[in-house]
Protein backbone atom coordinates (compact mmCIF):
# COMPACT_ATOMS: atom_id res chain seq x y z
CA UNK A 1 0.00 0.00 0.00
CA UNK A 2 1.23 3.47 -0.85
CA UNK A 3 1.26 5.97 1.99
CA UNK A 4 1.13 9.71 1.43
CA UNK A 5 2.16 12.10 4.17
CA UNK A 6 0.41 15.40 4.79
CA UNK A 7 3.06 17.51 3.03
CA UNK A 8 2.92 15.33 -0.10
CA UNK A 9 -0.87 15.47 -0.12
CA UNK A 10 -0.78 19.27 0.13
CA UNK A 11 1.68 19.38 -2.78
CA UNK A 12 -0.59 17.15 -4.86
CA UNK A 13 -3.60 19.36 -4.12
CA UNK A 14 -1.52 22.47 -4.90
CA UNK A 15 -0.42 21.04 -8.25
CA UNK A 16 -3.98 20.03 -9.16
CA UNK A 17 -5.31 23.50 -8.29
CA UNK A 18 -2.42 25.14 -10.15
CA UNK A 19 -3.16 23.01 -13.22
CA UNK A 20 -6.82 24.01 -13.08
CA UNK A 21 -5.85 27.68 -12.68
CA UNK A 22 -3.40 27.44 -15.59
CA UNK A 23 -6.03 25.89 -17.84
CA UNK A 24 -8.60 28.49 -16.83
CA UNK A 25 -6.23 31.41 -17.39
CA UNK A 26 -5.12 30.07 -20.75
CA UNK A 27 -8.69 29.41 -21.89
CA UNK A 28 -9.95 32.73 -20.56
CA UNK A 29 -7.09 34.97 -21.69
CA UNK A 30 -5.49 32.89 -24.43
CA UNK A 31 -2.10 32.99 -22.69
CA UNK A 32 -0.42 32.86 -19.32
CA UNK A 33 -1.21 29.35 -18.14
CA UNK A 34 2.36 28.19 -18.65
CA UNK A 35 3.59 30.93 -16.35
CA UNK A 36 1.31 29.67 -13.58
CA UNK A 37 2.62 26.15 -14.08
CA UNK A 38 6.27 27.21 -13.99
CA UNK A 39 5.73 29.08 -10.72
CA UNK A 40 3.81 26.14 -9.23
CA UNK A 41 6.39 23.57 -10.30
CA UNK A 42 9.28 25.70 -9.05
CA UNK A 43 7.51 26.09 -5.70
CA UNK A 44 6.79 22.39 -5.28
CA UNK A 45 10.14 21.16 -6.58
CA UNK A 46 12.40 23.72 -4.87
CA UNK A 47 13.90 21.25 -2.42
CA UNK A 48 14.84 18.88 -5.26
CA UNK A 49 17.58 21.22 -6.43
CA UNK A 50 17.94 22.54 -9.93
CA UNK A 51 15.07 21.06 -11.94
CA UNK A 52 14.22 24.09 -14.07
CA UNK A 53 14.61 22.18 -17.34
CA UNK A 54 12.20 19.51 -16.15
CA UNK A 55 9.73 22.18 -15.03
CA UNK A 56 9.83 23.93 -18.41
CA UNK A 57 9.31 20.64 -20.23
CA UNK A 58 6.49 19.59 -17.90
CA UNK A 59 4.81 22.95 -18.32
CA UNK A 60 5.08 22.67 -22.09
CA UNK A 61 3.41 19.25 -22.10
CA UNK A 62 0.51 20.58 -20.03
CA UNK A 63 0.22 23.75 -22.13
CA UNK A 64 -0.07 21.63 -25.26
CA UNK A 65 -3.04 19.73 -23.86
CA UNK A 66 -5.02 22.65 -22.49
CA UNK A 67 -4.25 24.77 -25.55
CA UNK A 68 -5.78 22.08 -27.75
CA UNK A 69 -8.81 21.90 -25.46
CA UNK A 70 -9.23 25.69 -25.48
CA UNK A 71 -8.85 25.83 -29.27
CA UNK A 72 -11.49 23.10 -29.66
CA UNK A 73 -13.88 25.01 -27.41
CA UNK A 74 -13.26 28.27 -29.26
CA UNK A 75 -13.81 26.45 -32.58
CA UNK A 76 -17.02 24.90 -31.25
CA UNK A 77 -18.27 28.34 -30.25
CA UNK A 78 -17.34 29.80 -33.63
CA UNK A 79 -14.70 32.08 -32.10
CA UNK A 80 -11.62 30.59 -33.78
CA UNK A 81 -10.52 31.92 -37.16
CA UNK A 82 -8.73 28.88 -38.64
CA UNK A 83 -7.27 30.88 -41.53
CA UNK A 84 -5.49 33.19 -39.05
CA UNK A 85 -4.46 30.35 -36.73
CA UNK A 86 -3.03 28.17 -39.51
CA UNK A 87 -0.52 30.88 -40.44
CA UNK A 88 1.19 30.33 -37.06
CA UNK A 89 1.21 26.51 -36.97
CA UNK A 90 4.32 25.72 -39.03
CA UNK A 91 6.48 28.55 -37.62
CA UNK A 92 5.35 27.64 -34.09
CA UNK A 93 6.20 23.98 -34.64
CA UNK A 94 9.64 24.87 -35.99
CA UNK A 95 10.25 27.28 -33.10
CA UNK A 96 9.13 24.64 -30.60
CA UNK A 97 11.57 22.11 -32.01
CA UNK A 98 14.43 24.59 -31.93
CA UNK A 99 13.56 25.66 -28.38
CA UNK A 100 13.37 22.04 -27.19
CA UNK A 101 16.77 21.30 -28.72
CA UNK A 102 18.31 24.38 -27.09
CA UNK A 103 16.78 23.65 -23.67
CA UNK A 104 19.54 21.18 -22.78
CA UNK A 105 22.27 23.43 -24.13
CA UNK A 106 21.56 26.63 -22.19
CA UNK A 107 22.68 27.13 -18.59
CA UNK A 108 19.72 26.86 -16.19
CA UNK A 109 20.58 30.25 -14.68
CA UNK A 110 20.12 31.84 -18.12
CA UNK A 111 16.89 29.93 -18.75
CA UNK A 112 15.44 31.41 -15.59
CA UNK A 113 16.61 34.90 -16.51
CA UNK A 114 15.18 34.66 -20.03
CA UNK A 115 11.89 33.42 -18.61
CA UNK A 116 11.80 36.23 -16.04
CA UNK A 117 12.50 38.85 -18.71
CA UNK A 118 9.71 37.49 -20.89
CA UNK A 119 7.27 37.56 -17.97
CA UNK A 120 8.26 41.14 -17.12
CA UNK A 121 7.98 42.20 -20.77
CA UNK A 122 4.56 40.56 -21.10
CA UNK A 123 3.35 42.22 -17.91
CA UNK A 124 4.49 45.66 -19.01
CA UNK A 125 3.05 45.11 -22.47
CA UNK A 126 -0.34 44.15 -21.02
CA UNK A 127 -0.46 47.28 -18.86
Amino acid sequence: MITVNKVDLLKIVFIILSGAAAGFISGFLGAGGGIVLIFALNFVMKEKGDVARDNFATSLAAVTVYSMMSAAMYQGNGQLAPDRALVFLLPAAIGGIIGALLLDKINTKWLKRIFALLVIYAGINMI
